[in-house]
């Protein structure tokens, strides 16, 4: 085989293909709903993991505690791919979305659910307290301004919808070139933050000194995944490279594994470590391979008229189930639901994760069932 036909043969291996936008025919791609629905239930799985470490029930460096590691990278860093789907709604050109509907759809709505959910979860503490405070004033607006420990997302989030307009003149030149290099920098500051955080990385050495100084973390921060997850919808490599991908997705959740066994048994440290989160090498290949894994599987698949049906209203559902299933889990917990009858814990973690998914779907339900009659007559318009 000559040079270039070799050179041909890479260059097509890793050629990627642009498909037909989300939104320029009118239609609804359910890869989509099925990857923010995967994404759900991986938050309510990586919250029930950590809970059963935190509480003592894998006793660290038991077999149930490793399970948990394992599970632990596995399920990592499901915002990230909450923060592409966002991408591929608020930066697709074909949407161009005005700031201000953003604001009035979007950001107030987030905000009120965070305020709310902030009084819930604080109500919540004060009710388990032991022996009960004091509740005065002040008191009781300090638990309220507490942030509990999974809803930093929703600040995070509602920050991503306001500067999206400013974010979408990227995606809208169709400069395959700028595209490509926005990958590529974002690919080299997860590198660069990866070789940072990594276990074996020795604080003080001259590399370490040398990559803290680079601009490693602004490049990996939110708006690099949003603009990743519209260019990773909208440009879908060969087959061929799609099971590379794949491949090496297991291959990180294997180095996650042994960077989470390495942190114990050296430092004793219970964390599953800053190499499987957001901002690592890690799990963009993890993330990277979910992601094509279910867009390509799922995007032209023939659903049942139920199937859709389900789908769509679960999807739809997806945020009050963020919102309610660290609830679910905490009263889950403090009450040794399932472990107190002698459930093993690398079961009862997916136990409680799908307990908690269910429940916040069913909550969520409820929601709608009470709220929907309630909106139609507050806001239809009166002729």
């Amino acid at each position: 085989m000559s040079d270039h036909k070799a050179k041909n043969k890479i260059i097509d291996f890793l050629s990627f293909e642009r498909v037909e936008p989300m939104f320029s025919g009118g239609g609804r791609d359910w890869s989509v709903d099925v990857l923010r629905c995967l994404s759900c239930f991986m938050v309510c799985a990586i919250h029930a993991t950590r809970m059963s470490v935190d509480n003592g029930i894998s006793d660290m460096g038991s077999n149930p505690w490793l399970h948990n590691e394992i599970y632990s990278t596995i399920v990592a860093s499901p915002t990230v791919l909450f923060v592409m789907v966002s991408g591929i709604f608020f930066l697709s050109p074909e949407r161009n979305v005005r700031a201000s509907k953003i604001w009035r759809k979007n950001v107030i709505k987030m905000a009120f659910a965070y305020i709310f959910w902030c009084l819930i979860y604080a109500l919540h503490r004060i009710y388990i307290m032991d022996p009960m405070p004091d509740i005065t004033f002040d008191f009781f607006i300090r638990q309220w301004m507490v942030q509990p420990t999974h809803l930093w997302y929703i600040p995070m989030i509602i920050g991503l919808y306001i500067i999206s307009p400013i974010i979408r003149p990227i995606t809208a030149t169709g400069d395959t070139k700028l595209f490509r290099y926005t990958v590529l920098i974002f690919i080299g500051g997860l590198i660069l933050w990866t070789i940072y955080v990594w276990p074996t990385h020795v604080e003080g050495t001259y590399s370490n000194i040398i990559i803290g100084k680079t601009p490693m973390n602004l490049l990996c921060q939110y708006p690099f995944w949003m603009i990743y997850g519209w260019i990773a919808y909208t440009y879908r490599p060969k087959k061929a490279f799609r099971y590379l991908i794949y491949g090496f997705g297991i291959i990180a959740i294997l180095i996650g594994i042994y960077a989470n066994y390495y942190m114990w048994s050296t430092t004793g440290n219970t964390s599953f470590t800053a190499t499987t989160q957001q901002y690592s090498i890690v799990s963009f290949v993890k993330n990277t391979a979910i992601f094509y894994f279910v867009v390509t599987t799922f995007r032209d698949h023939e659903f049942s008229r139920f199937g859709k049906f389900f789908l769509r209203k679960w999807s739809d559902y997806t945020l009050i189930i963020y919102l309610v299933h660290f609830l679910i889990l905490v009263i889950m917990f403090q009450n040794n639901f399932l472990y107190g009858d002698g459930v093993s814990p690398w079961i009862g973690v997916w136990l409680y994760a799908l307990i908690a998914y269910v429940g916040g779907g069913i909550l969520a339900l409820l929601f709608h069932l009470i709220w929907d009659p309630i909106k139609k007559v507050l806001f239809t318009k009166k002729s």
